[in-house]
């Protein structure tokens, strides 16, 4: 009985286990046909394949390196782990290896966030969100989204109450005489998040402190600058700035401040003014001053005494006329001769609206005043100009204030004389070739072009050229066809479009790209060009310079005509090949620095670099000598050269990027000094 039991209760079990299966694999054809995926687990996936990996642990001396044990996961990484997204597969990297390798990791990731975080300080971030406001023409979402982003950069649940005393403290310091105490609060915040407002006015008060102490014994004389302010009885604006400039330096400040007083001038030899001021700091007679009756009309300084003294002149446009004015800050106007406004065609003059008087305090006479379109660099302005009876130049800061001259640096807009000029006129007379204004041939060599093996032509379209410009290329390209250095074809295997480039004095110059395809095609021109420090070194000891300036240099020097092909131009009037050396080309400065340097062979105290030229001297006789000497080199050559680009017996002068002058100094023009 009891075994019949037990073989009835084993056939339920069979037939509930087959019933099981038959309902599994039912379930699995309806999921199938409808394409259901249960969603994987990603934590179990990790768990699971984490405990088919071993740690990794880097040992050098056994090749146990990363690249050798992540090869025997590489397969695991790629299909066991491809239902896990990139940042589970980092978090399963990162969880096999080993505690010094993932010390390791967080270091680089450290330097990382420390690389490519904010550079900005948390002070300039709040600084910025404490100064929002909306733009006129930001619609109110806009702005509210700007708001919500400066405060979360503020980090308002990092600030305390101390800490937002301080800021506020800070930015109130918002006076010019305050910028280094300000530095030094700032510095102290950056070191101690901890310090108090207490503490930072406290610090505050000492480096006033500190400053007034060192001020008064900077300035030994003190007492009697008070004594005199009693004397008088009257209390003095010590912010108040003079209306002239002081007669010992030419800065804005009285004269009881100047601090050239105990200065030895390098030029007279006196103590107690600047350079260049030796004829205005003459001793002046005092004595009691006539009270002026008040005029109608303005009152303008115009600084006579320095014309002949003050060596910075700035080229200014007189409505398409260059003329050279010195640059004159203690001047409130700009001033011109009558033989100047005649050269500019003599613009009708209208009568004077200010009464000058010079620094010294006599009247100058105006002829009139007149006004005219005044070019300075690219800028260009509706001006007012004064023309006087005196032998004036003077670009005053009335011009100064209306092109904002005072934030630009001097030397961007000033040209330098210095020395005496040697006459252009003889060297003229003796090189009449090398001063012609006909471009010039080289007749010594003709730059051959070398292809690389198995090259193929590139023959590239035209480009447009703007409507606008069409004109203006029209008469370069016939300029150049003139001068042949350019010749139309009508077929080529080898074409580059054209570039336009505009040139700083208003012309273009017309250059082939022939990065389109010629100039990897060619062998490399492996002459390297000169170093500056080694340019520099051949100019040790001089005093006086020239520079020298070829004239669209590249296109004095011929191509051998078996290459010419090579150099095909597309434009949109056709093809042109160049019978000179282009611009644009891989192997043109390489070419034409090799011919300066045949050029120059042999010559003392000169050097080249590419199309400029320096020469230099010890004195005058030895600067003139190597002077024509290269001239006569440049002569035989068949070069022309540039003589508005070019300057003559100098004792200082810009090269390369450098202020090279007498004193055996040499300086970049941001301003780093350093010797020959």
């Amino acid at each position: 009985m009891q075994q019949q039991h037990r073989e009835m209760m084993t056939q339920l079990i069979q037939q509930q286990q087959q019933s099981d299966e038959k309902h599994e694999r039912f379930l699995r054809t309806i999921a199938s046909s409808i394409n259901v995926q249960v969603p994987p687990n990603p934590e179990q996936i990790l768990d699971s394949l984490a405990g088919n990996i071993k740690e990794f642990r880097f040992e050098a001396d056994s090749n146990v390196t990363f690249a050798a044990w992540y090869s025997r996961y590489d397969d695991l990484f790629e299909k066991d782990a491809a239902r896990l997204d990139g940042e589970a597969k980092v978090r399963l990297l990162l969880r096999k290896l080993g505690a010094s390798e993932h010390e390791r990791f967080l270091e680089t990731v450290a330097k990382l966030k420390s690389l490519f975080g904010a550079k900005e300080s948390v002070i300039s971030r709040r600084y910025r969100c404490l100064q929002i406001a909306k733009n006129p023409a930001e619609d109110h979402v806009a702005f509210a989204c700007r708001v919500n982003k400066a405060c979360v950069e503020f980090e308002l649940d990092k600030l305390s109450e101390e800490q937002f005393k301080y800021l506020v403290y800070v930015c109130g310091l918002k006076s010019e005489n305050d910028v280094e105490i300000r530095t030094r609060l700032l510095t102290k915040i950056e070191e101690r998040n901890d310090v108090t407002l207490e503490q930072l006015s406290k610090e505050c008060q000492r480096l006033y402190n500190l400053k007034h102490d060192s001020a008064m014994i900077e300035s030994p004389s003190t007492y009697d600058q008070v004594q005199a302010i009693r004397k008088f009885g009257g209390k003095r604006d010590t912010d108040r700035k003079p209306n002239s400039p002081c007669w010992f330096c030419g800065g804005f400040h009285y004269v009881r401040d100047c601090r050239y007083k105990s200065h030895k001038c390098s030029e007279c030899g006196q103590f107690g003014h600047r350079e260049g001021y030796c004829t205005s700091a003459k001793p002046r007679k005092t004595g009691r001053r006539r009270r002026k009756q008040p005029v109608s009309a303005k009152v303008v300084v115009v600084d006579v005494c320095s014309v002949q003294q003050r060596r910075r002149y700035v080229s200014v446009g007189f409505s398409g006329t260059k003329i050279r004015l010195q640059l004159d800050t203690a001047s409130d106007i700009t001033v011109i001769s009558r033989e100047i406004w005649r050269s500019i065609g003599s613009p009708a003059l209208s009568s004077a609206t200010v009464k000058a008087k010079t620094a010294s305090g006599s009247i100058l006479s105006l002829d009139g005043e007149f006004e005219c379109d005044v070019t300075i660099g690219s800028s260009t302005r509706r001006e007012l100009i004064r023309v006087t009876e005196k032998q004036l130049q003077l670009l005053g800061s009335d011009l100064v204030d209306s092109f904002n001259l005072w934030a630009v640096p001097m030397d961007t807009f000033c040209c330098h004389v210095s020395g005496t000029p040697v006459s252009t006129g003889a060297l003229k007379s003796s090189f009449p070739e090398v001063f012609s204004e006909k471009l010039g041939l080289c007749t010594r060599t003709k730059v051959k072009l070398e292809l690389k093996e198995n090259v193929r032509p590139v023959f590239c379209p035209k480009r447009p050229v703007a409507y606008a410009m069409y004109d203006t290329v029209d008469r370069e390209l016939d300029r150049l066809e003139k001068l042949d250095i350019i010749t139309p074809v009508d077929y080529s295997e080898w074409a580059a479009p054209i570039v336009v480039v505009r040139k700083s004095n208003g012309s273009i110059r017309i250059c082939g790209d022939y990065s389109t395809g010629l100039n990897a095609a060619l062998q490399s021109q492996q002459y390297p060009l000169p170093l500056p420090d080694d340019i520099f070194a051949k100019l040790a000891k001089c005093k006086i310079f020239s520079q020298i300036d070829l004239s669209d240099a590249f296109l004095q020097v011929e191509v051998d005509e078996q290459y010419r092909s090579l150099l095909t131009i597309n434009t949109h009037r056709g093809l042109y090949l160049y019978n000179r050396l282009p611009p644009g080309l891989k192997i043109a400065p390489g070419a034409f620095q090799q011919l300066i340097d045949t050029m120059l062979a042999g010559l003392k105290g000169t050097s080249g670099y590419l199309d400029d030229v320096i020469v230099g001297g010890e004195t005058k006789e030895e600067h003139d000598l190597n002077l024509r000497g290269v001239l006569k080199r440049i002569q035989d050559f068949g070069f022309t050269i540039r003589v508005d680009k070019c300057s003559f017996r100098k004792q200082q002068i810009r090269y390369l990027g450098h202020i090279v002058d007498s004193r055996d100094t040499l300086r970049s023009e941001a301003g780093n000094h350093r010797f020959c």
